[in-house]
């Protein structure tokens, strides 16, 4: 029996095997991530943890400016457009990286007092924050490499050293010195230095260039002009916490760092369901099979609302193990930031149809105007109603961002398929029932975060409706992944 599947595993085709081990690799770093955060929410005090999430905020956003997204966008198209000259391609967009890192730097020189008043970080977190931008884009670049070429065993190594070290001496840190925050920060950043500086030099090594014309023209002209989308969706993610910290202080951000971080566990879920409709979805598209897409769509947003409606019941529970009691309040920003994540899938259902008919600026007007809904709403409520309000704004940004998409498929569509009418892809009928129902219920299902019976019974209802259903569910995610 064991012969037998070696010799099955043998005979898998690289691709599948890779794909396979990059899905246990997330895996396991989110695991980590999750085991880990209850140690360091009762070590550090909340304003301490609060400063590490402004800090990651930050990073993120300032990383768009710093290094273009560059391991993004253009990287994969690179890759095929400059098969035979990878190495030197990847050492030129390294140069660019290098030099825009560098004028960050000098940026922040000139006037470190304001920035570090609007960053709210001390000059050794934002010279740590420029270094690991730095070193975590090159380490990006090669990681993509090896992804691009189904080297995955290199891959996986580094990236669970990196997931496994940078915990162990953050902790290490918290432990020794009273400035636990920072002593968490600099412990990630010096994993990243070292790791990142040897990538650095073995990556300049092999291409033997940082500069190259016909390189940096061609990534250079890829990715400027996606800034804004990058920035916008950045800013859905990351200016929650800058704001409220900015207007409500950084314990609060804390509280909504940690309950933001278990609302969104099944985002790797949804990106993965994603990943296999897509390529499916193009072929029905090409192939005109427009109803058997309805009906499988209905069914997968269906399981995805389930989804998120069980981890909302368990909300509570997750809160006190992640965070401990002085993290309880967190708790309501749960059910709106998760119910989130239904209406950014049904904006990936509109950007893949999008994509699929290369109309691309159409997604960047939707992008910035959800997100600069997203600040307004938060600069206006946020010192009304306090941060909890911070995840409905979050939730309400991303029916507008669904909407805004919706409206720009059916534009792009009129012109791409015959006789095309709004339900020609998508059920949307049922999808807006699906939604507006879904919406009621997480806001009705805050009530019974009094009552653990009451989400006992309704987990137990749940389970038995996905129990009498689990034939139809399983034969339609075949049907998509085959």
């Amino acid at each position: 029996m064991v012969k037998s599947i070696i010799s099955k595993y043998k005979n898998v085709p690289v691709e599948v095997k890779a794909s396979i081990y990059y899905t246990i690799c997330s895996i396991v770093q989110k695991c980590i991530v999750l085991i880990t955060l209850p140690i360091f929410t009762r070590l550090m005090t909340t304003q301490q943890y609060g400063q590490y999430s402004i800090y990651q905020s930050w990073m993120n956003i300032v990383a768009i400016f710093a290094t273009l997204n560059l391991q993004y966008g253009s990287f994969d198209t690179a890759m095929i457009k400059f098969e035979n000259d990878r190495d030197r391609y990847i050492s030129s967009i390294q140069g660019i990286v290098s030099v825009l890192t560098l004028i960050t730097l000098i940026i922040y020189i000139i006037a470190p007092v304001f920035w570090n008043d609007l960053l709210e970080l001390p000059t050794i977190l934002v010279l740590a924050m420029i270094v690991e931008i730095l070193m975590s884009t090159v380490l990006a670049f090669w990681t993509n490499k090896q992804r691009f070429m189904y080297k995955y065993k290199p891959m996986i190594i580094v990236t669970l050293i990196i997931s496994v070290t940078s915990p162990l001496i953050g902790l290490v840190g918290v432990l020794l010195f009273e400035e636990k925050g920072i002593a968490r920060i600099l412990g990630n950043t010096a994993v990243y230095l070292c790791i990142g500086l040897i990538i650095y030099i073995y990556q300049l090594y092999k291409g033997k260039a940082l500069y190259d014309k016909k390189y940096w023209t061609y990534a250079l002209k890829f990715n400027i002009p996606l800034i804004p989308y990058y920035l916008s969706q950045m800013i859905f993610n990351q200016s929650d916490r800058i704001m409220i910290s900015r207007m409500s202080g950084q314990t609060n951000a804390a509280l909504y760092s940690v309950a933001y971080q278990f609302a969104v566990v099944l985002v790797f879920v949804i990106n993965s369901i994603n990943s296999s409709f897509v390529p499916w979805t193009y072929r029905s598209i090409k192939d005109k099979k427009y109803n058997m897409i309805k009906k499988v769509t209905n069914i997968i947003i269906i399981f995805i609302a389930t989804m998120l409606i069980v981890l909302i019941l368990f909300g509570p529970e997750a809160i006190a193990i992640l965070g401990g009691s002085k993290y309880k309040d967190a708790i309501w920003v749960v059910p709106p930031v998760a119910g989130s994540l239904l209406f950014l899938f049904l904006s990936q259902l509109c950007i893949n149809v999008m994509f699929y008919f290369e109309e691309n600026s159409y997604l960047v007007k939707g992008s910035i105007l959800s997100a600069v809904l997203n600040i307004v709403l938060n600069f206006l409520l946020i010192p009304i109603f306090g941060y909890v309000v911070a995840g409905y704004t979050t939730l309400f940004s991303y029916i507008v961002f669904w909407l805004s998409n919706l409206y720009y498929m059916n534009k792009s569509c009129k012109d791409k398929i015959e006789d095309y009418r709004y339900d020609t892809l998508f059920d949307w009928k049922k999808i807006f029932i699906i939604a507006t129902a879904f919406t009621i219920l997480i806001i009705l299902l805050t009530f019974t975060y009094y009552t653990i019976w009451l989400r006992i019974i309704f987990v137990g209802i749940i389970g038995i409706i996905v129990l009498l259903n689990r034939k139809k569910i399983i034969e339609y995610f075949k049907l998509i992944k085959g």
